[in-house]
């Protein structure tokens, strides 16, 4: 269009030239054409400079080469100087160049300018370098842009400079432009309008961008200051130059479309280096402050390098509301605050390309904040939450439920799979009864922890080998109980020392539970084998507790008082263990089972234990007995008991209280009426069992009752009293009838036993067979049990039952066959003269044993034996081994005494047949069996040597004959005296 027109002038000229001598006075020409020109109406006239009047131009082949109003702009800019030069004033109604139809009226100060781009009505002032317009309008067309204001061109400097105002839609703004050939520079500053979307028809931006540009803000806008350039040359914006600032009043911003607004007080808008950045002045979201929150679009005008940065600031809690803020752009966190303060921060930065990953750092600062997690509440003094990208890191959190749980957590979360692993430091895990009685109580304890929040809230403690999943319900898995053991008062009182245990908790008054647990060391025991596990089940309602086996031979109610059923199940109790000082009342029930307290053990059909504060009182029917008691000649193997425990007192007792049993730590008291006692002797168990109660004091009180020494040696009693002291020392005093029997044992283990007038019917009821007959026995011993010097005597009794004396005295009068005739025949006289003497008994007129006996060496020492009895006395020793009850001694028997006596009257005749002590006798050997012992003797040998020996008594007779007149004792005269014995009883 340029050339077209430079060629119309140039045209122009030429005529002007030639025809300049006409000037002065005018050419009209109507029409004329040349080339593809047509021109109408044509008028010029020289006056000061040239006048010009054209009513018509046309360029028929040409087009324009302008696209733009500011293409227009230019070229006619570039044209006008020299046209000034030239012309006066010029006036063409209409010039037409291809599709492009311009007026144009130039008249000296005046220029009017109007096609179908641009439109300008200004006044001009020309001076020799530049031209100075006051622009009354510049109309850009094609873009609905108006200017006015002033614009000076320097054409020696070849610059422009425009000072005015610009018109856009609702948009007023300054504008300052300065142009050069290269380079135009612009600075705006605009009242307020409302959107910024206008930019759109001028500036191309990524979706992204412009998202943030007109989609995201609304508000009124006053742009404060905006500069930039533009390249002539490549007629394009220069991008890196542009940079302002504006401000939206009472703006509303939106971070996501799936997000309600914020709303702020101001919005400070800044761009520079191709960066936007939106500061949100006092901005709420629903009421919550997020003070210091702003945006920034990096790199705005890159499709590659374009990224938007979210800075999100709030000192709220983290409620619903922000919470939908992060879940916007997938950010999960699993929890809800309902009380305390968040001090947050968070930067999100979205890159332009969706194929980048997007950018996610936060921190969150918890204080006083009262969290749900799903169903689950708990509280925090204090926490540090450090969001990476889809990992959250959470610090130091202070962890508190209830007055259950008190931690710090440590822990890092996936947002991705909401699922987390980290420590918690326990520094107090308590579960207590109403009344704070303590169940678990774990402190200072570190366990590994995961937790999954998918759904339900999932929380497993490593260390502690327990998890917790919260849904409906909470539930809970201890998969091995050892691991709280040692933190639970509750298990190892009641000795659970592994297992494990699931709850299904719906509050603190309604849980359900089933374990098995293990290691038990409960006092029960189930086929005579402690249960040390057991599968349980259970209910907690309200103040109500009910827990069973598996089996149902177990069950406990607790409520006001604590019911424990126990079937086929035997319960154990040391009494030395026994605490009656609690608190609960208790009911324990048994049916078909077995009652072991201490060493004893009880057979109960079925028993009621009641336990209160400070007593224990029960009942049972106890049968299959195994106790050392009898009535009416046969054993006690059942009972009806009642009793109650108490301050250490322990108290049993039949209905009739012809039983009364009294225990506690330090003494046993035992009443008996009409009841025989058993006691056995050399049992191992039973020693062992009493060096066990050596510390003891028992105190026995017997009336109409019998004692049974290993079950076959029967001790009469009227009433007796046995005292065992722990000191050692023991009393024993036993009655019947006139018999009175005493054993006193010292501190020091020394022994005195009395006893006097033991009558046949008491030996014999001993030995269950008649040994005695009439007559009485004294009993007298000292010593210790290791060293009991002791002395028996025996008054007119006869012995008919007595192994070792019926094998004697068979033997002893079998033998008078053997002896020589003359000797045998005043024998014979003596047995018819003798009353009482036969072969199955003995009458002993004066007997006595001394003996020593051994506890240790489980001895009996007779030291000596000497009888008098009816045809034949006894003199001997020997020793009784009670281990196997066998016998060795030495016995002298004297026999052939009528004989004896016949031939003792006659001086020296006696001397000759008897010799010096005046009697026949014999040595015997006793030995064996104590039940049948075995018997050898030197009699026959005796026999034999019979005459030599009265060969030499007859040599030695004058002698024996002179002391007998003289009345000299012979030294076996001297020995008899002093074996004279018990003279009292003669």
């Amino acid at each position: 269009m340029l050339k077209m027109i430079k060629l119309l002038f140039l045209s122009l000229f030429l005529i002007i030239i030639l025809l300049f001598s006409f000037l002065y006075s005018g050419i009209k020409i109507d029409s004329f054409s040349f080339s593809n020109i047509l021109i109408s109406q044509f008028y010029i006239k020289m006056d000061k400079k040239l006048i010009l009047n054209i009513e018509n131009i046309e360029l028929k082949s040409k087009e324009t080469k302008s696209t733009s109003s500011f293409d227009e702009l230019k070229r006619d800019l570039e044209s006008l100087p020299m046209i000034l030069k030239l012309f006066q004033k010029i006036d063409i109604e209409r010039l037409k160049v291809g599709d492009n139809e311009f007026k144009i009226i130039l008249d000296e100060d005046t220029l009017y300018l109007d096609n179908k781009f641009v439109n300008i009505s200004s006044k001009m002032d020309i001076s020799s370098k530049q031209v100075s317009f006051d622009l009354y309008s510049l109309y850009l067309k094609d873009v609905e842009l108006l200017f006015d204001g002033k614009i000076k061109v320097d054409y020696f400097n070849e610059k422009m400079n425009y000072f005015g105002n610009f018109y856009y839609q609702d948009i007023q703004s300054n504008i300052n432009v300065e142009m050069t050939k290269e380079l135009a520079k612009f600075y705006l500053a605009s009242e307020s309008f409302k959107s910024l979307k206008f930019l759109k028809k001028f500036i191309t931006l990524p979706p992204a961008a412009e998202e943030w540009m007109y989609d995201n803000v609304e508000g009124n806008i006053k742009l404060q200051n905006f500069y930039g350039e533009f390249d002539l040359e490549k007629n394009e914006l220069v991008y890196d130059s542009l940079r302002g600032n504006a401000q939206i009043e009472a703006a509303k911003i939106r971070f996501h479309k799936d997000v309600d607004v914020i709303n702020t007080k101001n919005l400070d808008i800044t761009f520079e280096n191709d960066s936007l950045g939106f500061k949100l002045i006092e901005p709420t979201f629903k009421d919550k402050s997020l003070d210091g929150s702003f945006v920034m679009i990096h790199n705005l005008t890159s499709s590659q390098l374009g990224e938007v940065e979210v800075n999100i600031k709030a000192n709220t809690k983290l409620d619903k509301d922000i919470l939908g803020i992060l879940k916007a752009y997938d950010i999960n966190l699993p929890l809800v605050q309902n009380s305390g303060n968040t001090d947050a921060s968070l930067q999100m930065i979205f890159p332009y390309e969706e194929d980048k990953p997007m950018i996610t750092k936060g921190v969150f600062l918890l204080t006083d904040a009262d969290i749900l997690i799903n169903k689950f509440a708990f509280s925090s003094k204090s926490a540090e939450v450090l969001l990476n990208d889809s990992m959250i890191e959470i610090k130091n959190a202070d962890f508190k439920y209830k007055d259950m749980i008190d931690a710090i957590v440590n822990i890092n979360l996936d947002t991705k799979t909401l699922k987390s692993e980290g420590l918690v430091d326990i520094k107090s895990f308590l579960i207590a009864k109403e009344n704070k009685e303590e169940i678990v109580n774990i402190k200072n304890k570190t366990s590994a922890i995961s937790m999954d929040f998918n759904n339900e809230v999932n929380i497993e403690l490593k260390d502690l080998e327990t998890s917790v999943k919260v849904s409906d319900l909470i539930y809970v898995d201890v998969k091995n109980l050892s691991k709280i053991y040692p933190y639970s008062k509750l298990l190892k009182d009641i000795s659970i020392k592994d297992g494990n245990i699931s709850l299904s908790v719906k509050d603190d008054k309604n849980i359900n539970f089933i374990a098995n647990i293990k290691g038990l060391e409960f006092p029960i025991q189930k086929d005579d084998k402690l249960i040390e596990s057991l599968n349980i089940k259970g209910s907690i309602e309200d103040k109500k507790i009910l827990i069973s086996s598996e089996d149902e031979k177990l069950k406990v109610e607790v409520n006001e008082q604590v019911n424990i059923y126990l079937k086929d199940l035997d319960v154990l109790i040391d009494t030395k263990k026994v605490n009656t000082s609690s608190k609960t009342s208790m009911n324990i029930f048994l049916d078909n089972s077995k009652l072991k307290i201490d060493e004893s053990v009880y057979e109960l059909k079925n028993a009621k234990v009641n336990i209160k504060k400070d007593e224990i009182a029960f009942n049972a029917y106890v049968v299959n007995l195994d106790i050392p008691l009898k009535k009416n000649d046969k054993k006690v193997d059942e009972l009806s008991l009642e009793g109650t425990y108490s301050n250490n007192l322990t108290t049993l007792y039949t209905k009739n209280k012809d039983l009364i049993i009294e225990l506690n730590k330090d003494f046993t008291k035992l009443k008996i009426d009409g009841y025989d006692v058993l006691y056995s002797t050399g049992n191992k168990e039973d020693e062992d069992k009493d060096k066990k109660e050596d510390d003891r004091n028992i105190d026995i009180l017997g009336k109409n009752s019998n004692i049974f020494i290993n079950e076959k040696y029967k001790f009469l009693a009227d009433n007796y009293e046995i005292s065992v002291r722990a000191d050692k020392s023991k009393y024993i005093h036993l009655q019947y009838k006139k018999i009175d029997i005493t054993m006193n044992q010292s501190k020091d283990e020394k022994i005195d036993i009395f006893s006097n007038e033991i009558n046949d019917e008491f030996v014999n009821a001993i030995f269950d067979k008649k040994i005695f007959e009439g007559g009485n026995i004294l009993l007298l011993a000292n010593g210790d049990i290791n060293n009991l010097e002791g002395k028996m005597i025996i008054k007119d009794s006869n012995i008919d039952d007595l192994a070792i004396l019926n094998n004697l005295l068979i033997f002893i009068h079998t033998s008078p066959a053997l002896i020589n005739p003359f000797l045998a025949i005043p024998s014979v006289v003596g047995m018819a003269t003798n009353s009482g003497f036969n072969l199955t008994a003995y009458k002993i007129i004066n007997g006595s044993i001394e003996f020593n006996y051994s506890k240790e060496k489980e001895l009996l020492d007779i030291k000596k034996l000497v009888t008098v009895g009816n045809g034949i006395d006894f003199d001997g020793k020997g020793k009784v081994n009670l281990n196997d009850m066998t016998i060795t001694s030495d016995i002298k028997l004297i026999f052939l005494k009528d004989y004896s006596k016949i031939v003792g009257a006659i001086p020296v005749v006696n001397f000759v047949l008897l010799g010096d002590n005046n009697r026949v006798e014999t040595q015997v050997n006793v030995f064996g069996d104590l039940d049948n012992p075995k018997i050898s003797t030197n009699l026959t040998k005796d026999a034999f040597s019979v005459p030599m020996n009265i060969v030499k008594r007859i040599l030695t007779s004058p002698s024996a004959l002179l002391d007998f007149v003289t009345g000299k004792e012979t030294e076996e005269e001297k020995e008899d005296k002093e074996n004279m014995i018990n003279k009292p009883l003669e």
